[in-house]
C-alpha cells in the first residue's frame, strides 16, 4: 500500500486535471448562475466588509436609506460602490464593523478563499484584468495576515483580532466608536488587566499606528489564521508575479509562530507542556491549550488524550512546516508529535467526540475540518496521509452517528471530504460534492442582509408540526439543541435557514432567527466555493496533495513513544483545573458572556481513565459524558 499511495502522490505533481470539485467554465457541468453568485459575493466583500483590513469583518447599516443605497448598487450591475453611489462605504456602514474578536477564524477562512480564488483565475486562463484584481486582493490579504502577528510586538505571538482606527488620506472617519485601550503592564511591571481577559491594546510594534489589536487569542482563532497563512503561501510560493518579499514575510512569521509553539510553558503549578498560546503581557491566553495532553486549560495528562486538540496541533504544525521547511519544526512534527507522542492515535480514538447529538457544537466541527485541511493538503508521507484520510472518512465526516457532517448540508465539509477522501469524487464523494453545490445554490444572494426568518410560529412549535413558507414540512425535534434553541430532526435546507455570519460553524438544524441591521460578510460561501474550484475532482484524494509539499522528515524509532515530555506531575483524577473549562471552541468576542459547560473536557478525563480499552468504548463514554 505504501508504494501505490506514494505513486499517487508523485503523480499529483503533474499537470492540473481538467475537472475540479466545483466545475469551472470549461467543464460541461459548470453552473454559470452559481459562478455569478460567487462573483456577487466577491463584490460585496471587496466593496464593504474587507475594506478596513483586507479580510474578514461583518458590517452594520442602521439607516434605511443607506441600506437602500446598497441594494441599488447590487441591482445596478456595477462593481464599484464608490463610483456608482458617490459615497464611501464608511459613510453607509453607519453601524460600524464587528467580529474583530473572531477575525482569526471567520476572517481566516475568507482569507483562504482569496488565495484559492486567485489561483483558480490565474491557472484557468481568466482575463488578465481579473487575474490582476484577484492578485491585488491576495496581496492586501497577505499584508493583513502579517499585521496579525506584527502588531503584538513579539515574534511568534498572534492577535485575537485587529481594528483600524484611522483611514487612509482622504477617507472619511471609520464608523463606530474606538474602544478604550489598556497598556500591557502597570508602572510596577505587572500585567494588565489583573484578571486575564480579551483586552484592546495599542500597536506594540511601533510600525502600525493606524491599527489596534485585541489580545487573549484562542486556539480556534489560530486554527483559522494558520489555514489562511498556508493557503496564501501554497498559491504564491512559486508565482513570479507575487513579490518575493511578501512571500518571505509569511515564511518568517510562520517560523516565529512555530518556534513559540515548541516552547514548553507552565500551565499549572509544576506542570509544563508545549503547544500553548502566549500573549505579549507575558501570560498564557485563557484558552491556550493546543496539546493533546492538556485536557482543558491547566489539566494535564502524561499521554496524548485530547484528539480534538491533537488534530488542530497536527494541522497547524504541518502547515507551518509546509510554509517554512524548517528542519526543527519537521522533526517536532514527525518525531515528537506523530511518532513519540502518538497524536494520530489520539485523533483516531477521540476526535469523533465532537458529535454529541443535538448538543453538537458545530464550531468544534468546523475547527476540526479547518485543521485537517493542513494534514490532507500538505502531508507528503503516504502512510500518514492514508491514516488522515481514514480519519476524515470514518471519524470526522461520516462516522455514522447523529448530527455528523455527512448530509448536514455544509458545503465546506462536503467539498473537503470529496476532494481528499481515498475515492475522491466517486460514489460517496460525488454525493458529498452534489450536496455541497446544492447548499451553495440555495445561499442568499448578496447583499446578504441578516433578515428575520420565522419558519415555525408558536402554534406550530407547540404542535411539533411545522410547514415552512415554501411548503416544506419540517419535523421538529422533541428536545432542544445546544443552548436551548429550537431544532429539526434533519438539517434545514439552506434556502430556509436563518442567516448566519459564518455558516460552517452554525447549527444546520436551526429553524428561526436573524433580524437586525447586519450585513453578513459571506466569507463562508466565498471560501467554500473557491476551495471547490481550486481542488481537483477524480478517483483519489491524493491528487490534491500540494505539488510543493515538503518531504517528510525521517526520524529514528523512539522506544519511549507514547509518553510526552515536560509534563511534570500529572493529575489523572479529573478534578483539577478551572471550573467550566472547555476543550472545545473558545469563540467568544469581548463582552460576550462565557458559554457554560465543560462537557468535552470532562469526557476526555473519562477517556483517559479508559486509555487503551478500545476505540468503540472510548467514543461511547465521550458522547455520554458530553451531553
Amino acid at each position: 500500500m505504501r508504494i501505490s499511495v506514494a505513486a499517487l502522490i508523485a503523480s499529483a505533481s503533474g499537470a492540473a486535471m481538467a475537472q475540479t470539485v466545483v466545475p469551472g467554465p470549461m467543464e460541461a457541468t459548470h453552473d454559470a448562475a452559481l459562478a455569478r453568485v460567487a462573483d456577487q459575493y466577491e463584490i460585496q466583500l471587496e466593496n464593504f466588509t474587507r475594506v478596513p483590513l483586507g479580510w474578514g469583518l461583518e458590517a452594520f447599516v442602521a439607516d434605511s436609506a443607506h441600506r437602500a443605497a446598497i441594494d441599488a448598487f447590487f441591482a445596478s450591475g456595477q462593481r464599484d460602490f464608490r463610483a456608482q453611489s458617490g459615497m464611501h462605504p464608511y459613510v453607509v456602514l453607519d453601524g460600524g464593523y464587528e467580529e474583530f474578536g473572531d477575525l482569526g477564524m471567520f476572517g481566516g477562512v475568507e482569507a483562504a478563499g482569496n488565495a484559492f480564488r486567485y489561483a483558480v483565475l490565474r491557472d484557468s486562463g481568466a482575463a488578465a484584468a481579473d487575474v490582476a484584481a484577484a492578485r491585488a486582493v491576495l496581496l492586501r490579504t497577505m499584508d493583513g495576515l502579517h499585521w496579525y502577528t506584527q502588531i503584538t510586538g513579539v515574534p511568534g505571538l498572534v492577535a485575537r483580532g485587529l481594528r483600524r482606527i484611522r483611514g487612509s488620506a482622504g477617507e472619511p472617519p471609520l464608523p463606530g466608536s474606538i474602544p478604550m485601550l489598556t497598556p500591557l503592564r502597570d508602572a510596577a511591571g505587572n500585567p494588565l488587566p489583573t484578571r486575564k481577559t480579551a483586552t484592546w491594546r495599542a500597536d506594540n510594534s511601533g510600525a502600525l499606528p493606524d491599527l489596534i489589536w485585541i489580545d487573549d487569542t484562542s486556539k480556534d482563532q489560530l486554527d483559522g489564521y494558520i489555514f489562511a497563512l498556508g493557503a496564501a503561501y501554497d498559491v504564491s510560493a512559486r508565482d513570479p508575479t507575487i513579490p518575493a518579499a511578501a512571500v518571505q514575510r509569511l515564511v518568517s512569521d510562520a517560523r516565529a509562530i512555530g518556534a513559540r509553539l515548541m516552547e514548553p510553558a507552565e500551565v499549572a503549578p509544576g506542570r509544563s507542556i508545549d503547544l500553548v498560546l502566549r500573549d505579549a503581557d507575558g501570560r498564557l491566553t485563557t484558552f491556550h491549550d493546543l496539546s493533546a495532553e492538556e485536557i482543558a486549560p491547566g489539566v494535564l495528562f502524561r499521554e496524548a488524550t485530547n484528539g480534538f486538540n491533537a488534530i488542530m496541533s497536527l494541522g497547524i504544525i504541518r502547515t507551518l512546516f509546509h510554509i517554512t521547511g524548517d528542519a526543527t519544526l519537521g522533526r517536532f512534527y514527525y518525531g515528537d508529535l506523530v511518532q513519540r507522542r502518538r497524536y494520530l492515535d489520539s485523533v483516531e480514538q477521540t476526535v469523533g467526540s465532537v458529535y454529541v447529538g443535538r448538543q453538537t457544537n458545530y464550531s468544534n466541527v468546523n475547527m476540526a475540518f479547518v485543521a485537517i485541511y493542513g494534514l490532507l493538503r500538505y502531508e507528503s508521507d503516504p502512510g500518514i496521509g492514508l491514516r488522515v484520510r481514514m480519519i476524515l472518512e470514518r471519524s470526522l465526516y461520516a462516522p455514522g452517528i447523529d448530527r455528523d457532517a455527512d448530509d448536514a448540508g455544509q458545503s465546506f465539509f462536503d467539498f473537503l471530504y470529496a476532494a481528499f477522501r481515498l475515492g475522491g469524487t466517486t460514489n460517496n464523494g460525488a454525493d458529498a460534492r452534489d450536496d455541497g453545490i446544492r447548499t451553495l445554490r440555495d445561499f442568499p444572494r448578496p447583499p446578504y442582509w441578516n433578515r428575520d426568518v420565522t419558519n415555525c410560529d408558536t402554534a406550530e412549535i407547540m404542535s411539533r408540526a411545522c410547514t415552512a413558507a415554501d411548503g416544506t414540512v419540517l419535523t421538529l425535534s422533541p428536545d432542544p439543541g445546544r443552548g436551548g434553541v429550537l431544532v429539526t430532526v434533519d438539517p434545514v435546507p439552506m434556502r430556509l435557514r436563518p442567516p448566519s455570519n459564518f455558516e460552517w460553524r452554525d447549527e444546520p438544524h436551526r429553524v428561526n432567527g436573524g433580524g437586525g441591521s447586519r450585513l453578513n460578510p459571506g466569507g463562508d460561501f466565498h471560501s467554500a466555493y473557491w476551495m471547490g474550484r481550486f481542488l481537483r475532482a477524480g478517483v483519489d484524494g491524493f491528487a490534491n496533495v500540494s505539488p510543493i509539499a515538503r518531504p517528510a522528515v525521517v526520524v529514528p524509532a523512539d522506544p519511549d513513544a507514547g509518553v510526552s515530555p515536560d509534563v511534570g506531575s500529572v493529575d489523572a483524577r479529573g478534578d483539577s483545573g478551572p471550573t467550566g473549562a472547555r476543550a472545545g471552541c473558545a469563540c467568544r468576542a469581548p463582552g460576550e458572556p462565557r458559554q457554560g459547560g465543560g462537557g468535552l473536557a470532562l469526557a476526555l478525563v473519562a477517556v483517559a481513565r479508559l486509555a487503551h480499552r478500545g476505540r468503540r468504548r472510548t467514543l461511547a463514554v465521550l458522547r455520554r459524558v458530553n451531553r
